[in-house]
């Protein structure tokens, strides 16, 4: 049996029941693959279901408000995510009317849809033979073939893509493209690799050699960058501070608590320490609360029962869980 057949009878048999895969509907698979970038499925599913009551069409997530979009996905992080589904979503009105190509290369036009994501669309939701390669395909793929080129070089993403493209002939692409996917997610993991519950396993040169654990060559990433923030908790009269301040590049849109570098903290204080990693800086954050305070550009009173209704930095929102 050729690759492609016996990895879409084991995707027939072993899959997950998740529900974005209850349809082929193309507006549904690029929110769930949008979401599932840098989350784990069991942290997205409900954000997920109630995006897709919120906004259940693409023209319904146009019409939506940034405000509204950002709310509904606060707490998935990433929030550029959110932001480029958004701006999508009004370019497919605009010049698809509101339909979603077929083809993955006229898919790469529209905002926040890369080649993984087109790929995923075209082959899931159209049958258009669309390798989609991500982490869990590039390792897969490593493993099988013992590849010694470094994954995170884009040479590499263009050889695993073609033979990727050249397995897929043939196939059910929608069963390939998600068993390929569900095979790096449920049996050849980064740490736990289940070769004898894999349908490739015979084919496997890294498990003939017994070397799945040198697979995949990968750079190491660089260390994140740390920075010590004086975090501000200013409220008076059932009221607080929060600031718009997005200067440093992060989490655009969103509301945060002030923040400074160097800050006179003698008539504040001090309640803790808390820490917020992101993929390539880390929050040091020394959190003072007080109550006078002079605002500066970006930085508004709201009253304390209201920041529900706003969205929030996460990093932010556990401080004033923890302390209000």
């Amino acid at each position: 049996m050729e690759i492609k057949d016996e990895l879409t009878e084991w995707f027939a048999k072993n899959h997950r029941e998740l529900p974005f895969r209850k349809n082929k509907d193309p507006y549904s698979i690029w929110v769930s693959e949008i979401m599932a970038q840098q989350t784990r499925i069991e942290t997205m599913i409900p954000y997920y279901e109630r995006w897709m009551e919120n906004y259940p069409s693409i023209e319904a997530l146009a019409n939506a408000s940034i405000e509204s979009v950002l709310k509904s996905w606060e707490g998935l992080g990433y929030y550029t995510r959110a932001r480029k589904l958004h701006e999508g979503a009004k370019q497919v009105m605009n010049e698809y009317g509101g339909v979603l190509p077929s083809d993955a290369s006229t898919l790469e036009k529209i905002a926040g849809i890369g080649p993984y994501t087109a790929g995923a669309i075209a082959s899931i939701a159209y049958g258009q033979e669309a390798p989609a390669v991500d982490g869990n395909v590039l390792r897969v793929v490593s493993r099988l073939l013992m590849m010694e080129e470094d994954i995170m070089k884009q040479a590499t993403h263009k050889k695993v893509k073609a033979i990727v493209r050249e397995w897929m002939k043939g196939s059910r692409t929608s069963d390939f493209t998600e068993g390929l996917m569900e095979l790096g997610a449920l049996i050849c993991t980064p740490t736990v690799i289940l070769c004898d519950q894999c349908p490739l396993q015979k084919k496997c040169l890294a498990y003939q050699h017994q070397r799945q654990k040198d697979f995949p060559i990968k750079t190491k990433a660089k260390k994140p960058i740390e920075i010590q923030y004086q975090t501000l908790l200013i409220r008076k009269d059932n009221q607080i501070v929060i600031s718009s301040d997005d200067s440093d590049g992060l989490m655009k849109g969103l509301w945060r608590l002030p923040q400074k570098k160097e800050f006179d903290t003698q008539n504040y204080t001090y309640l803790g320490k808390s820490k917020h990693v992101f993929s390539h800086r880390v929050w040091l954050m020394d959190i003072y609360e007080g109550t006078e305070y002079v605002l500066q550009e970006h930085e508004k009173w709201i009253a304390v029962d209201q920041l529900n209704d706003i969205s929030l930095v996460g990093a932010h929102r556990k401080i004033l869980e923890k302390y209000l």
